[in-house]
């Protein structure tokens, strides 16, 4: 059943793949056949030059040389047999490249179409699924389940082969030929015990590579702070377990496939000498056709052997179309909702009307927020870690949606807005700066493609960026390292913010983009955000409250409530929690 749904998914998902595979490999065996049947006429003419006592096949041919005008001749026919093989072997060669091709164009669109359903879902996708699954979906998985199509296309071609090649020794006697298949059935009937153990294996597999991609996402992501503690042979046995564990998997699998077909050889030996025993004692049959029905029988036998074998390989990679299936199947249960309308611009606020919102499975974290965020204003949002703060953020960029109430920009909901264009007017920059593995220039075009000099420089001015940028050993041009890790904590969060700014955004949200950084480095973060004050729609989620000394507009979160509002100077005068904060951080103002 678990064959059947796989060889229906793939050919409603790739027909015409599918349908090419099957004419290509049909047309291959055809080739085969006409091959082996040219056996006949050779053996024939070289027994009996003379041509007396010919078999039926060999007489079928002489018989079509005629109608075409060609001499039957010794010499024209081995010139038969060799065009035959040489176009045997070209339409082989060709069948193999056009179905590579197809092979690896399916993965390929496999591999894009899971990639696209992972980015068209909710962040809450990836807030609940294991990076290493998601990874070992990406690599391992995808190649599994084109190994399985492989391997469908191969058990699919060893059937149409055998069907063809069943055709020769039907034509030369039926009766002989069912005593074979009932033979040949009837050992093969105990490999079907064999199918629950590949799928056993290959699951096995599956979870095991989980676990490896898993720790290793794990162990890069965490690298530093595993050699600073020490504690690198920890990971290290714990990285030979799993591993262990997945070769064990590995090595079972491809045990037991290799070893099927040669279980199976003794038994179709043991068919091919029992048939040709009846044959030669029950059946009167010439040379030529005892020697054709015993080649055809040869080839048929590896054939039955190779279906069982691939029979079970496509149920040892079943388990990496399940985990595909799953999680594209999960990740478009998780499609980010979007609305239709462009967004181009704020005119006036961005309000957030009695917001409210729980994780699932957890008690509320925002509970009837109010808060305005005017154009061209700088509005900062501060508080205790856990009040909710990021989860502010979250939802205005649409990683989430509200329980109850909602989210305008200009009094029309975000949800209307198409929310990828409204992403696109958003210059977002979180505490954990994300540089990519590139150049500077590089990771600041990333936000902006076909920006031009000018353009980058002016944005790194403003981000206050270009005084360390111009004295790196390339200037722009130089690498930064995974993660950005050539560059100090400051110099990435400039070129973030530099970043951020160059796509000229119509709101710059700043989630804690200070709270790690010295006190050079803040004064420069803060020196660049007033150069943009009243120019940009600004958002700052505040861990140290000296960045937002000059805004428009403060809200003090506390336990998922707003329970002040106000600028610096009226909260100060509130004595309330803000001065609270303010008193705690020792800031002078």
């Amino acid at each position: 059943m678990k064959i059947l749904q796989l060889v229906w998914t793939f050919y409603k998902k790739y027909p015409l793949v599918f349908i090419l595979n099957i004419l290509m490999l049909t047309f291959v065996c055809f080739i085969q056949v006409a091959s082996t049947l040219l056996i006949a006429p050779v053996i024939d003419v070289f027994i009996s030059p003379e041509l007396k006592n010919i078999s039926t096949i060999t007489q079928r041919l002489f018989d079509c040389l005629n109608m075409l005008n060609i001499s039957v001749t010794k010499i024209n026919i081995l010139i038969l047999f060799l065009l035959f093989n040489a176009l045997l072997s070209a339409s082989i060669i060709v069948t193999n490249w056009l179905i590579l091709k197809a092979q690896y164009a399916m993965v390929k669109s496999l591999a894009v179409e899971t990639f696209n359903a992972f980015f068209n879902a909710r962040w809450h996708f990836f807030n609940t699924q294991r990076y290493g699954s998601i990874l070992n979906t990406l690599t391992r998985e995808i190649d599994g389940v084109m190994n399985a199509f492989v391997a469908v296309g191969r058990m699919l071609s060893e059937f149409i082969r055998a069907m063809f090649f069943i055709a020769v020794p039907v034509y030369i006697s039926w009766k002989i030929t069912s005593i074979a298949v009932v033979l040949g059935c009837l050992f093969v009937v105990p490999f079907i015990f064999f199918n629950r153990a590949s799928y056993r294996l290959g699951k096995g597999n599956t979870v095991s590579s989980n676990k490896v991609m898993e720790l290793i996402h794990e162990s890069l992501g965490a690298a530093k702070v595993i050699l600073g503690y020490g504690n690198h042979t920890k990971y290290t046995r714990r990285f030979n377990e799993v591993f262990g564990e997945r070769c064990n998997y590995e090595i079972k699998s491809n045990v037991l496939q290799n070893a099927l077909p040669k279980i199976f050889e003794p038994f179709g030996w043991m068919v091919i000498i029992i048939t040709m025993y009846i044959s030669s004692e029950y059946f009167k049959l010439t040379v030529a056709e005892m020697g054709i029905m015993g080649y055809a029988f040869l080839r048929i036998i590896p054939m039955i052997g190779g279906f069982t074998s691939t029979k079970h390989a496509i149920m040892n990679f079943y388990p990496s179309y399940e985990q595909v299936s799953y999680m594209n199947r999960l990740a478009y249960e998780n499609i980010q909702k979007t609305g239709d309308c462009v967004f181009d611009r704020i005119d006036n606020s961005i309000e957030y009307k009695d917001v409210s919102f729980s994780y699932p499975g957890h008690n509320p974290v925002l509970n009837d927020i109010n808060i305005t965020i005017k154009n061209n204003k700088m509005t900062a949002i501060v508080g205790e870690s856990g009040s909710g703060k990021s989860t502010l953020i979250d939802l205005l960029i649409g990683f989430y949606e509200p329980d109850k109430g909602v989210i305008l920009a200009d009094k029309k909901p975000i949800q209307e807005f198409d929310i990828y264009s409204f992403r696109q007017h958003i210059g977002y920059i979180p505490q954990d700066t994300v540089l990519f593995n590139d150049t500077v220039k590089n990771n600041l075009l990333w936000s902006k493609e076909g920006a031009i000099d000018n353009e980058i420089e002016e944005a790194c001015k403003l981000a206050n960026a270009d005084e360390f940028i111009v004295n790196l050993s390339d200037g722009y041009n130089t690498v930064v390292g995974e993660r950005g890790v050539k560059l100090s904590g400051g110099e990435r969060q400039r070129i973030a913010l530099a970043r951020a700014l160059l796509r000229k955004p119509e709101l710059l949200i700043l989630d804690e983009a200070t709270s790690a950084l010295d006190s050079r480095s803040e004064l420069l973060i803060k020196s660049a955000i007033e150069n943009i004050a009243h120019k940009t729609t600004i958002v700052v989620i505040a861990h140290r409250l000296s960045t937002i000394i000059n805004s428009d507009s403060i809200y003090v979160l506390q336990g998922g409530r707003i329970i002040e509002h106000g600028n610096f100077t009226t909260l100060i005068n509130n004595n309330g929690k803000f001065k609270q904060i303010v008193e705690l951080q020792k800031l002078v103002y």
